[in-house]
């Protein structure tokens, strides 16, 4: 009936190895008597966007910090063409060191105790953020979004590691003004 039988069993096997492998590194990581999932991979790339509430159309903006291992990619954008936001993208180095501490605290995040929690009666408007994970060798993302009034159980173990990394992070000189200096 199945003529790969052969196949399937390596294929077994090379799955029972890997989730063999995970929880070996459940244990080193957290220690016996854990059950909580872990994400125990590693972070390739941390995305953080926030979005402007409401404010004048001239002033609504779009940002995003991009940080890898390499680099630090942050994007500003105005949402109207009239706009008074001073747009662009910069690329500049990464600190590793900060960055290495940053995927650090990140890889182990107990995803699975991770929820979000809508609020009972919505603010009317308000800055809407997002926090995006990506890991590597599963290929997965673990995204937060902040819509006004909302909050994650756990999400602060997301949310300050980004927080404290952003908040230290100097942008190049002509990023920094998020609007545009009007000439008198």
């Amino acid at each position: 009936m199945f003529p790969n039988r052969g196949f399937h069993r390596a294929l077994e096997g090379r799955v029972r190895k890997r989730v063999w492998a995970a929880f070996a590194a459940v244990l080193c990581q957290c220690g016996l008597g854990c059950g909580a999932e872990r994400c125990l991979d590693d972070v390739l790339q941390v995305t953080y966007a926030c979005e402007s509430g409401p404010i004048l159309p001239e002033l609504q903006y779009y940002e995003e910090t991009v940080i890898s291992a390499e680099q630090v990619v942050f994007t500003r954008t105005g949402k109207y063409a009239e706009t008074e936001v001073n747009q662009g993208t910069w690329t500049f180095p990464a600190d590793a060191e900060r960055v290495a501490a940053l995927f650090g605290d990140l890889a182990g995040v107990d995803c699975a105790g991770i929820r979000r929690v809508e609020p009972e009666d919505a603010p009317d408007g308000g800055e809407t953020t997002h926090y995006a994970v990506s890991y590597g060798r599963r290929g997965q993302t673990l995204t937060l979004r902040y819509d006004p009034g909302v909050a994650y159980t756990d999400g602060d173990l997301v949310v300050q590691p980004i927080a404290s990394f952003l908040s230290d992070l100097v942008l190049p000189d002509d990023a920094a003004p998020r609007y545009v200096q009007s000439a008198p």
